[in-house]
């Protein structure tokens, strides 16, 4: 850096300029001195300079022309003599040797000379006309005779031209440092020997996560400087690797620490530290620092160990026994075995041995059983094709009796295999299956019964109603008023009788003789339904609204039969003198969650009909309203209202059998409204057979 030093105290401070009383005495005096000196006149020309300023400028022009030599001045030193000898052809001009394009050194002579004082200063250029720039330090007095007659100035130089060079490179080099450390992706700092930081790049303040200007000029020891070893423990300052390295006078590399930003979480950085020296000596004068931000690094390897700890939580703790295998193959790749590489807890349970005894070990050789069952062919597939296989196999041994589910799955080149302990579902499918069997004999046996009750009972009321009707219309004279009071009474007995029958084998016939479920519509059921009861929907003068009604997946026949039970029942139950009306209308829904939770649609529902069968009739007490549903319970008597109190009996066995649901809500002389919900669609085709 060039400075330009001229202090006003100096400046300020009047020296008298050394008085030439013999001249020769001034140019032994210059010429002798051991430093660059020149002599000037107040026309700047060189009177005389030192061997030593030859040394320095080395201009051959200069010397060949050199100054008027002083031992030609007369002794007494008369301003005769000086003048004779100030002749322009025997003296040059400072300023033909040396160039002064901005007039520095001119101005800096006249103030001089005008103002009696001496001067210096540092690093400015002194550059020959026809050679080179040279950089000094300068100093400058001006200098008189007695007769004041004659004046200059009396100039002394250090050259200083190396060192600015010198300065000059360094400031290159420094440039080229700064250049080539701002383009690289790693953080860059320079490191003094006192432990403070010169320099650094960008990339530094963005892993460190702080601005450059409270970097430099920190020490590695102040409070914002915090450092975790590799293991997460706090790390010491004087731990730091780069002052590692300017301590034990090495190179640190690739050394993995912690180092906190403000306010945020560590990051994570390798750093190499390199001591640097200058020549002979063997203490550093800095340290170059380098890191790299290896943070998301350290994230996923903590992540991945997490991941890795967690998967071996979760073998140790399996209840399933899981082996793992890599595939063996030949010089063709074609596998001929497979090793086994891990087994959990659950797993040497199972093969009785602990897995230092397992692992390593070939499964041919290890568990030649599973070559047996042809586990080591599916165990290639798998391998091969990615598709994993799934078996149920049982293994008797001497010292196992068990059933396992067996699935094997790829990985990497070789597969990990889950035993699933199954026995006891084994145990209870066989239970099931016992119980199925039994259930099968009963409901045969219930079949039956049915049959007996529709043929062996029906035979006899036949006859009853048979020879009551003989014995009424052959003897009908013949028998009194009462007796034929009682014959009446006799077959009406008969009659209810064969009723009750018939209702219990169509309520007993809801599963036992169900159709298939296939998409129906409802409203030409309904339609269907109206046209049935039209002698009854005369006789009471009744009207039945049909609404629209969707199409749903169900047995044709049980519907049917549920809406002429509910429609039925809206025409018989009215108020007497009152025309009895009945609608029915339904609508489509998305299958209700919380409905199929608590068992009121099954579970395979998609979307379920709301259907409501509404009448204007009798009502009743909804206190009653789970006993309606109850077979052979009345609410009225049956010399009020015909029937055996099994239709809505049968209506909910119907409703129960398609995983629907009824409810219905009534008030006394103000009709009733029977609701019911019924799966529309179904994922599952299956039609079910019990309820």
């Amino acid at each position: 850096m060039e400075r330009n030093v001229s202090s006003q105290s100096e400046t300020e401070k009047h020296v008298t300029g050394p008085l030439v009383g013999r001249p020769s005495a001034l140019k032994e005096m210059v010429e002798a001195m051991p430093a660059p000196i020149a002599l000037l006149d107040d026309q700047w020309r060189i009177l005389a300079h030192s061997r030593r300023w030859l040394d320095v400028f080395q201009s051959e022009s200069t010397e060949a022309q050199g100054p008027i030599s002083l031992d030609q001045i007369e002794s007494d030193g008369s301003a005769s003599t000086m003048q004779a000898l100030q002749s322009p052809a025997e003296r040059r001009l400072f300023f033909d040797v040396f160039d002064d394009p901005d007039d520095e050194w001119r101005t800096t002579f006249v103030q001089i000379l005008d103002e009696k004082t001496m001067r210096r200063g540092h690093r400015r250029p002194l550059a020959q006309a026809e050679g080179p720039t040279y950089w000094v330090d300068w100093e400058v007095r001006p200098w008189q005779t007695k007769d004041n007659e004659e004046r200059g100035v009396l100039l002394s130089v250090v050259d200083r031209t190396n060192e600015r060079q010198a300065e000059c490179m360094r400031r290159q080099v420094e440039r080229r440092f700064d250049a080539l450390v701002d383009t690289i992706s790693e953080g860059v700092l320079l490191m003094d020997d006192r432990g403070v930081f010169r320099d650094g790049n960008e990339a530094a303040q963005d892993i460190l996560g702080r601005p450059l200007d409270e970097i430099i000029g920190s020490r590695f020891d102040d409070d914002i400087w915090n450092g975790l070893r590799e293991d997460g423990t706090p790390l010491p300052n004087i731990d730091f690797p780069f002052w590692r390295a300017h301590v034990e006078r090495e190179t640190v590399q690739e050394e993995v620490m912690g180092i906190y930003p403000p306010d945020a979480p560590p990051r994570w950085i390798r750093v190499n530290a390199q001591p640097l020296f200058e020549e002979d000596r063997e203490v550093p004068y800095a340290v170059l620092v380098s890191f790299t931000d290896i943070t998301d690094e350290r994230l996923k390897e903590e992540a991945l160990q997490t991941s890795r700890d967690l998967l071996s939580s979760v073998l140790s703790s399996s209840l399933d026994g899981i082996i793992v295998y890599s595939a063996i193959r030949d010089a063709d790749d074609s596998i001929v075995d497979f090793e086994c590489v891990m087994v959990n807890p659950q797993a040497e349970k199972l093969i009785g041995s602990a897995a230092e005894d397992v692992v390593g070990v070939r499964l041919r050789e290890a568990m030649p059983k599973q070559e047996e069952k042809g586990f080591f062919e599916d165990y290639c597939e798998v391998v091969e094709s990615g598709e994993p296989v799934e078996r149920e196999v049982r293994y008797d041994t001497d010292d196992l009796d068990a059933w396992f589910h067996v699935m094997a799955v790829k990985v990497d080149d070789g597969v990990a295999v889950t035993y699933r302990d199954i026995t006891e579902r084994k145990e209870a499918a066989r239970a099931m299956a016992a119980a199925n069997a039994k259930l099968e004999r009963r409901n045969r046996a219930l079949r039956d019964f049915a049959y007996i009750a529709s043929h062996d009972l029906q035979e006899p009321l036949r006859k009853v109603r048979s020879f009551s009707n003989l014995v009424l219309e052959d003897y009908g004279d013949a028998v009194d008023e009462a007796g034929r009071h009682y014959l009446e009474r006799m077959q009406d007995a008969a009659e209810r009788m064969s009723q009750l029958i018939n209702d219990l084998l169509t309520y007993s016939r809801i599963t036992t003789r169900a159709q298939p479920f296939e998409l129906i519509d409802l409203e030409t059921v309904a339609q269907n339904v109206c046209n049935d009861l039209e002698f009854q929907i005369d006789d009471v003068n009744g009207t039945v609204e049909i609404g629209d009604l969707p199409s749903i997946e169900a047995d044709p026949t049980q519907m049917r039969q549920l809406l002429q039970n509910l429609v039925g029942n809206g025409l018989k139950f009215h108020e007497p003198g009152e025309p009895p009306r009945v609608r029915v209308q339904g609508t489509l829904e998305p299958a209700a969650e919380e409905l199929q939770q608590d068992g009121r649609l099954d579970a395979s529902c998609t979307e379920m009909c709301r259907l409501t069968v509404e009448d204007n009739g009798i009502g009743f007490e909804e206190s009653h309203a789970d006993r309606i549903f109850t077979p052979f319970k009345r609410l009225h008597g049956r010399d009020a209202y015909e029937g055996t109190g099994m239709g809505l009996a049968i209506c909910r066995r119907i409703v129960e059998r398609h995983g629907g649901h009824i409810t219905v809500s009534s008030t006394p002389e103000d009709g009733t409204t029977f609701t019911i919900l019924l799966p529309a669609r179904r994922t599952d085709e299956a039609v079910p057979t019990e309820s």
